[in-house]
């Protein structure tokens, strides 16, 4: 096996793992989408202060779910920060 064969067999391969990636981040926006709305505004909050760098998905449903209710961004920080 030449190195071009071994190189397209990694190219392959990577793709296929980012293409599985994609879709399980994908299933996990939209399991955040649909829990989202069941949470009251403090639960919300706590999540997006608690997983804003672990789960920017799941920070950043809870943060549209919260201007969905009529925050605003400068409204969510101020009480993200005021929480510390």
């Amino acid at each position: 096996m030449g190195f071009w064969d071994k190189a397209g067999g990694l190219a392959l391969k990577a793709g296929a793992y980012a293409v599985k990636e994609v879709k399980a981040a994908g299933d996990r926006s939209r399991e955040y989408k649909e829990l989202m709305p069941t949470l009251a505004d403090d639960e919300l909050l706590a999540v997006l202060k608690k997983e804003r760098s672990s789960s920017p998905l799941k920070a950043g449903a809870a943060n549209n779910e919260l201007k969905n209710r009529g925050y605003d961004q400068e409204s969510i920080q101020r009480i993200i920060m005021a929480k510390n």
